[in-house]
C-alpha cells in the first residue's frame, strides 16, 4: 500500500496529455465522452489502480441522473471510473466538464480542511476499517442504546468512510456524517449515495458555522476512535445535539490510530474527557476491540 498524495495527483495530471483517448461511439448522442481500457499503450494495470485512487482521493461526488459517481476535474476535463474497487479498474472515463446530467443535488465533500486520512482513504475499507470483533460491539451498543430501532435520526462524528451505515445502524436518509477529509467523505457517498447530509469539517467547525442549528438527533455515534479527536469545547456542546443516545468511542490507552497523529497526552486526555462524560451523563464504559466506548441512553421527551 502506498498513500495517495498531490505526487500521485501530479502523476495523473502530467500522464494525462501522454494517452490516446479513444471517443465512445455509443454514447456520442447521449453522453458523448472519451476513454482508456486495458489496451491503452502507456498503462499498465498498477497505473489503472493508481489513478482510480488519486480520481478518488482528489475528486467529488456530481450526479449522472440518478447514480452518484466521484468526478476529478482538470484542465476542463472530469474523469471518472466504474469498478467498485479500486485495484480492479481497468476503464477509465473522460468527459467535459461543464457537462452535466440531472439534478446535481449530490453531497458536497469539498473540504478545506487536510486530514492526514486522506492518503489512505482509498486503501481504509480493505486494510484499516474496524475488525469483525469491533463491527459486532459497535452494533451491539447501539441496538441497547436504541433497543434495536434502527431508523434514528442520528449524527455520526467522524464518519469516515460509512462504518456506520456499513453495519446498518442506521438509514442513509436519516444520516448526518461530519468529517474533515474529503477523501473519506468521498468513500462513503460512493457506497451510499443517498446520506441525508455530509459535513466536509471538524465537528468544532460544524458548530462554529451552526450548520447544526438547533437540531437534536436521537442517535449521536463516534465510531472508530472518532471521539478521541474531540476537543474539551466539542465534548461540552455534544448534548446540545443529543436526545439522548449516544455511542462514542475513544482510542484505548495502548492503542493510537494508524496516521499517528495525535500524541500520547492528546489520547490520554481523551480518555480523560470520555470519562467524564460517562460519569456525568450516567453511561458505560466498555472496551471494544481498540476502543474504550461509551453507552449513554437518557429518557427524553
Amino acid at each position: 500500500m502506498l498513500p495517495i498524495t498531490e505526487n500521485d495527483l501530479e502523476w495523473w495530471q502530467n500522464k494525462i496529455a501522454k494517452l490516446d483517448w479513444g471517443f465512445a461511439v455509443t454514447y456520442a448522442e447521449g453522453a458523448p465522452h472519451e476513454y482508456i481500457a486495458e489496451r491503452t499503450e502507456g498503462m499498465t494495470k498498477a497505473d489503472f489502480a493508481r489513478a482510480a485512487r488519486v480520481i478518488h482521493t482528489f475528486g467529488a461526488p456530481q450526479k449522472f441522473f440518478k447514480s452518484t459517481r466521484i468526478y476529478l476535474v482538470h484542465d476542463g476535463w472530469k474523469y471518472w471510473t466504474m469498478d467498485r474497487e479500486h485495484d480492479d479498474v481497468t476503464l477509465i472515463n473522460r468527459g467535459r466538464a461543464d457537462h452535466v446530467y440531472g439534478v446535481q443535488n449530490m453531497p458536497r465533500t469539498k473540504s478545506e480542511f487536510h486530514s492526514d486520512y486522506d492518503a489512505i482513504a482509498t486503501y481504509w475499507d480493505r486494510d484499516f476499517t474496524a475488525s469483525d470483533e469491533e463491527q459486532r460491539g459497535f452494533t451491539r451498543l447501539v441496538d441497547e442504546v436504541t433497543r434495536g430501532y434502527r431508523k434514528c435520526r442520528t449524527l455520526d462524528i467522524g464518519a469516515g468512510t460509512g462504518l456506520t451505515l456499513d453495519l446498518g445502524l442506521t438509514e442513509a436518509p436519516r444520516l448526518t456524517a461530519i468529517d474533515p477529509s474529503q477523501a473519506m467523505l468521498n468513500e462513503l457517498v460512493r457506497k451510499h449515495p443517498l446520506v441525508a447530509r455530509v459535513e466536509p469539517r471538524t465537528f468544532a467547525d460544524t458548530l462554529a458555522r451552526r450548520n447544526l442549528a438547533g437540531t437534536q438527533f436521537d442517535l449521536v455515534l463516534a465510531l472508530g476512535g472518532s471521539a478521541s479527536y474531540l476537543s474539551h469545547d466539542d465534548w461540552e456542546s455534544i448534548m446540545r445535539h443529543a436526545r439522548g443516545r449516544l455511542v462514542l468511542s475513544a482510542y484505548a490507552e495502548d492503542e493510537a490510530p494508524v496516521t499517528a497523529d495525535l500524541t500520547s497526552q492528546q489520547l490520554a486526555n481523551a480518555n480523560s474527557r470520555l470519562r467524564e462524560f460517562a460519569d456525568r451523563h450516567e453511561g458505560r464504559i466498555e472496551r471494544v476491540g481498540r476502543f474504550n466506548t461509551v453507552a449513554i441512553r437518557r429518557n427524553h421527551s
